[in-house]
């Protein structure tokens, strides 16, 4: 995926510079860095300036936009949903830390069979004790066997009755909605698609984005002094795409979760709620 790196345009020191940062504002202009293609500025933040932009990520075919602190233009941006997918093992065990619960499982929901998923799902299994799989596909069942042969061990079923209800965390591959399901509806649904339907009976917790950080000192951060920490290593994530190669970085890295996201931010307390409801 193609990133964008927005800027605003500041003046620099020399009485020729300034008069070319006073023509760039008048104008309205808008441009792409010559030297490092993957930042565009803009001269003022106004609507002819936003549109100008916009049509040029348009034209080079910009995915996701990163923002400087104090830029919001209407396109594509980064909220966490791709770190959510990419740290899903660090997001398990922050939830476990939090509801303890009696056994480290977890309830993977997916029909759509791919690489990626595959990936996921063996990743998972490295760092819970039992990965559940609801699926109405049937390969996943073939993928079981295949698994056990190699020692690592998931279960797979679809029983619309029972697969969910005993779940205190479920992870959203694909799913639209669980209506068809019984659930346990105290549980923690971590959603990769970022739009599940719940139903009003839900009362536990959903996530659907996260925030992270690092001690370490990444170049990218002072590259971009004026962002958010979190969406720029969300954009490295991004860069790089392919699932193993971020599981490297991420864990090369030691990136850490500094927060879970819902429709707000998920404080200790409504973990120790869920808590209380699921022991």
């Amino acid at each position: 995926m193609k990133i964008g790196y927005i800027k605003l345009d500041k003046p620099k020191e020399g009485v020729i510079n300034k008069i070319k940062y006073n023509i760039r504002k008048f104008f309205n202009s808008v441009w792409r860095d010559k030297y490092n293609k993957e930042n565009y500025y803009l001269s003022k933040i106004n609507n002819k300036s936003k549109n100008k932009l916009i049509n040029i990520f348009l034209r080079d075919g910009i995915d996701y936009t990163v923002q400087e602190k104090g830029v919001d233009i209407n396109y594509n941006t980064l909220n966490g949903k791709f770190t959510l997918k990419y740290m899903l093992p660090e997001i398990v065990e922050y939830c476990f830390k939090l509801i303890h619960p009696k056994i480290e499982e977890v309830f993977v929901c997916t029909n759509k069979y791919s690489e990626e998923n595959v990936k996921i799902i063996k990743e998972l299994s490295l760092y819970v004790k039992v990965v559940n799989i609801i699926s109405e596909n049937s390969r996943y069942l073939i993928l079981e066997k295949e698994l056990e042969n190699k020692e690592i061990y998931i279960t797979v079923n679809n029983n619309k009755r029972k697969s969910m209800k005993r779940a205190n965390i479920l992870i959203n591959l694909d799913f639209k909605d669980i209506d068809e399901y019984n659930i346990n509806r105290n549980m923690i649904i971590i959603d990769i698609t970022n739009n599940m339907y719940l139903s009003k009976g839900f009362d536990g917790i959903y996530i659907k984005s996260t925030k992270v950080d690092t001690e370490k000192i990444k170049r990218v951060f002072s590259e971009y002094e004026n962002f958010e920490r979190d969406e720029l290593i969300e954009s490295e994530m991004v860069k790089i795409g392919e699932y193993n190669q971020v599981r490297n970085y991420v864990k090369m890295n030691k990136f850490t979760i500094s927060m879970v996201i819902g429709k707000r931010i998920i404080n200790v307390e409504e973990f120790k709620r869920v808590e209380k409801m699921i022991s």
